[in-house]
């Protein structure tokens, strides 16, 4: 039953009922159906025959419910099956019950999206666990180099390390596990608002969540090999120096490495670029390859070359920072390779901040001028068939006209190919050429019966001009040799096109109608646009298949899948950057706290405590700002490279970006000042007794 009756009746799921003298069950309440003056009708849906046998008891009421409602086959296509019941019954009203494109739109977009920032999310932790192993390498390195000392063989430290960072991941991917089980009846509740996406099932389903953690595990746990690796390189002597070398191991290699992988990056981008019209050569993924190699080479050399541009660097910043400012930077450059993963952690969060905002942005931007090329009117009315219309545009017209509210209407076929005496090939649209110059979209022209109106792209390209003849012949069937001369046409006037069509031809031209002439799309001129749309409603009975809607609901809807795609991206942001945020300033802080003694020298020769602080703010700023810098560029050089696979301009999200940086600086003054002070406040002499150990 309906919910006015329900509530009238004091009646709720589950409750029993009588009606005619036999109980009945209520299984569902639905919402109040609102009828055309807008009262509400109260009703019972109920078994067919249970029905019929009232009426056959003599019940007083005979009014049967006409409705018939039909389940379709799996991958039934609904639009051909309303199009055969109207067949078998002329006279039938058809209402087709299915998904809004713009909903499905949105969450295909958002599942894809779910997947790339999880997989990202992912190599972010994996990098900024493999900063905190190996600041734990450099930190027990004498505990190490004791081991090795009594006999400990490679092997066995490789297992220790890959058995600790086993432990951690294992408890961390668990406890993320549990979290999401225990928070899921609070957390999707409020997601669901938050998006505007209505859940009626909400289920967790642990299959998949079990899938993604152990996806999740696995991928920790190949990242975990480096760390585990590297502590076989541990030996007694070497591990006994301060590991401080300003040079690398294996400094030509990398660089090396870094040059192979950019002539490979150049190969494949000029690959693709070259074979970019042949589909065989599947260009975008030769491009999507150079890409990665491209990123790939720029982590590689980015610590090799960081120390030299550093030391470069460091004269400038004695002169605008002072000297304190010098000794900061010189202190940082053997630090490098130590840090490295801090760097391209930051690097690689500024990158998926940067693209992600963009392409966000860029797809906002792109569907807002789409939807003010698609609504040359204020109401658009489509043919979801497409091409296989059997909509009769001039019955439609009619029935649009009757409608109440409606100013004008104009109707557009879809385009049909024809042939001009050279053999070149045109499309061109028959249409209301009076309706749409009354609406203002096409020029007003005196006689439209043997008239033809070219857009200015088609006109400049082939030198046309008003007045000029056009003869061309259509196609009498799908064989393409079949063709007919279908008059000269004298060229009216030249505009702008709607749809970027080169022609338009007037309805009345019979000559010009083919098998491939089918309605295409009404523009409608309403007085009210929000009563029209009420009414042209009603219409969808005659004609099930049609899809009505406005340049407002249009934008509107593009700008509700933005708004919950772009709060999704923003709460993975806050994940991400919230992680990156912890992960790097926990390994900054032992790396400053590995490095007290050096800092209680530089006291006492010359540093006091507020120099201290300053250079401690240095140090930590740098390695934010090149790990931003590394970032920001690369993500804008591959938004740009991005369009060799999809020419549309690139908006690039400034301000979000500029944001973000900004939270992330503030967030260092607040958490390192206080440290550096604590650092500068300790006594030198305890500082210069501190053990390494």
């Amino acid at each position: 039953m309906n919910e006015s009756l329900a509530e009238e009746l004091q009646l709720r799921v589950g409750s029993r009922m009588k009606v005619e003298g036999k109980a009945y069950t209520v299984t569902e309440i639905i919402g109040d159906p609102v009828a055309a003056a807008g009262t509400t009708s109260d009703l019972l849906l109920m078994n067919r025959e249970e029905v019929q046998q009232i009426k056959a008891a003599g019940a007083q009421h005979d009014a049967v419910s006409s409705y018939v409602m039909v389940q379709a086959a799996d991958d039934t296509d609904l639009l051909v099956l309303s199009e055969q019941l109207q067949e078998l019954e002329p006279g039938l009203t058809i209402e087709i019950a299915t998904q809004g494109s713009t909903l499905k739109a949105s969450l295909s977009l958002l599942g894809n999206y779910i997947l790339v920032i999880s997989v990202l999310i992912v190599m972010v932790i994996s990098l900024l666990i493999m900063s905190n192993f190996e600041g734990m390498l450099h930190k027990y390195r004498f505990q190490f180099a004791v081991l090795r000392s009594m006999g400990a063989q490679t092997e066995q430290l490789f297992k220790m390390v890959f058995i600790q960072c086993t432990v951690t991941n294992g408890v961390g991917v668990l406890s993320g596990l549990l979290v999401s089980l225990l928070g899921y009846a609070y957390i999707i509740p409020w997601v669901s608002g938050l998006f505007l996406v209505p859940l009626t099932d909400i289920r967790f389903d642990v299959g998949v969540a079990t899938m993604v953690a152990v996806a999740s595990f696995i991928i920790l746990e190949l990242f975990m090999l480096i760390p585990a690796y590297r502590s076989t390189k541990i030996l007694p002597l070497k591990m006994l120096e301060m590991n401080q070398n300003n040079d690398f191991k294996g400094r030509k290699g990398r660089k090396t490495l870094g040059k192979v992988l950019m002539a490979a990056c150049l190969f494949f981008i000029l690959f693709g670029i070259a074979f970019s019209g042949t589909p065989l050569a599947n260009p975008e993924l030769s491009f999507l390859i150079g890409f990665l190699l491209f990123v790939w080479s720029v982590f590689t050399m980015v610590p090799v070359y960081l120390p030299g541009v550093l030391a470069k660097v460091s004269p400038v910043l004695k002169l605008l920072g002072g000297r304190v400012s010098y000794v900061a930077v010189k202190n940082l450059v053997p630090q490098v390779k130590k840090n490295t993963f801090v760097i391209l952690t930051i690097s690689l969060a500024m990158m998926i901040a940067v693209i992600g905002s963009s392409l966000l942005n860029t797809i906002y931007h792109n569907d807002r001028n789409y939807i003010k090329e698609q609504y040359a009117a204020d109401i658009r009315v489509v043919d979801r068939l497409e091409r296989s219309s059997s909509i009769d545009p001039e019955q439609l017209k009619q029935r649009i006209s009757q409608l109440e509210g409606i100013e004008e209407v104009s109707t557009v076929s879809r385009l049909s190919p024809a042939i001009k005496e050279n053999g070149e090939r045109v499309d061109y649209v028959l249409a209301d050429l009076d309706e749409l110059a009354a609406q203002r979209l096409l020029p007003d022209i005196s006689n439209v019966t043997n008239a033809v109106i070219v857009s200015k792209r088609y006109a400049e390209v082939h030198a046309l001009s008003i007045g000029d003849p056009i003869r061309l012949s259509v196609y009498q069937d799908e064989h393409s040799e079949n063709l007919r001369n279908a008059g000269t046409l004298t060229v009216a006037a030249i505009t702008e096109p709607i749809h970027f069509i080169d022609m338009y031809i007037d309805w009345s031209n019979a000559a010009f109608h083919t098998k491939s002439t089918v309605f295409g799309t009404a523009y409608i001129t309403p007085v009210n646009e929000i009563a029209a749309l009420n009414q042209l409603e009603g219409i969808k009975g005659q004609f099930p298949t049609l899809d009505i809607s406005s340049y407002a609901q249009a934008l509107e809807n593009s700008s509700n899948m933005y708004t919950r795609v772009w709060s999704f991206f923003l709460s993975a942001i806050i994940v991400i950057m919230l992680s990156v945020t912890i992960g790097v300033f926990n390994s900054l802080i032992n790396n400053i706290y590995n490095k007290r003694k050096e800092f209680a020298v530089l006291r006492v020769i010359s540093v006091d405590k507020k120099g201290l602080v300053q250079i401690i703010l240095t140090q930590v700023l740098l390695y934010l700002c090149i790990g931003m810098f590394v970032g920001v560029t690369l993500g804008i050089i591959l938004l740009y490279a991005c369009r060799l696979i999809d020419p549309p301009p690139i908006h690039i999200n400034a301000p979000f970006v500029a944001i973000i940086m900004g939270i992330m600086l503030a967030l260092a003054l607040a958490v390192f000042i206080p440290y550096a002070s604590s650092l500068a406040n300790k006594k030198v002499a305890s500082e210069l007794n501190h053990s390494h150990v």
